[in-house]
């Protein structure tokens, strides 16, 4: 797992230039009614963009203004409540939400092969890698010795965190979107690390990891190719659509 964890890292640090993923097979297998959903959330995330960075001329120099302020912590975005509430209607509505993240009391039934697009691939040298790295870890990790007073501090924290957190979907591992995504993937390491992240590990790459990924190895033109900017509109916008909407409760 540290191993994965590690690769996951290094692959969107490191986001692969010139490969593709067929929008063709994503959209028909998502079916009419959910594409068109994720054209409305791609469309919406255009929208809220251009309301929050007026004075950049093209939608990839937005992206990047946007990525460059969740690096700097700056999340203070004006939304258009009418247009994320539509948004996140029809996305309800469609059933495209639940095939991405689910609520904690929510079920899922479908179950797509993901096998069929999904390989394991882990050569001798990765898995002597992989010990090399655990190995490192446990060298390095001290356990410090706390206080019992701090130690009912952080434990409080800990229950109160994760109070907050059970409020908000996680990503649906067995979801139609991430299987659709896994099968219009033409050879693109990327998407894969990503798809395999969710799918496998219930793990999602953070923002701030996104906006270094981006920033540091693509272009501005690379920024608005639709597979990458999913990665921004999924697990950034969607997700600050989501919290806003659940914190107005």
């Amino acid at each position: 797992m540290k191993f994965y964890l590690t690769i996951l890292f290094l692959s969107f640090s490191q986001l692969t230039i010139g490969q593709q993923v067929d929008r063709g097979i994503f959209d028909a297998t998502l079916g009419t009614e959910k594409a068109h959903t994720y054209s409305m959330l791609e469309g919406s995330f255009e929208q809220f963009l251009i309301l929050n960075y007026p004075n950049e001329k093209s939608i990839s120099k937005k992206i990047k203004s946007y990525l460059m302020d969740i690096q700097d912590q700056n999340f203070n975005w004006t939304f258009d409540s009418n247009l994320s509430s539509i948004t996140l209607q029809q996305l309800e509505s469609s059933g495209l939400r639940k095939d991405i993240m689910l609520y904690k009391n929510e079920t899922y039934k479908e179950k797509f092969p993901f096998e069929y697009y999904i390989k394991e691939k882990k050569t001798s040298t990765e898995e002597s890698e992989e010990v090399e790295i655990n190995e490192d870890f446990e060298d390095i990790i001290e356990i410090p010795l706390i206080s019992i007073k701090e130690e009912k501090r952080l434990r409080k924290e800990g229950i109160k965190r994760q109070k907050i957190r059970d409020k908000f979907p996680q990503p649906n591992k067995d979801g139609l979107f991430y299987y659709a995504l896994a099968k219009a993937n033409k050879e693109n390491e990327d998407i894969l690390a990503y798809v395999s992240g969710i799918t496998r590990y219930e793990n999602r790459p953070s923002p701030s990891l996104i906006a270094y990924g981006f920033i540091e190895n693509l272009t501005e033109e690379e920024f608005i190719e639709w597979e990458n900017k999913l990665l921004v509109i999924v697990e950034i916008y969607l997700s600050s659509l989501i919290h806003n909407d659940i914190m107005k409760k």
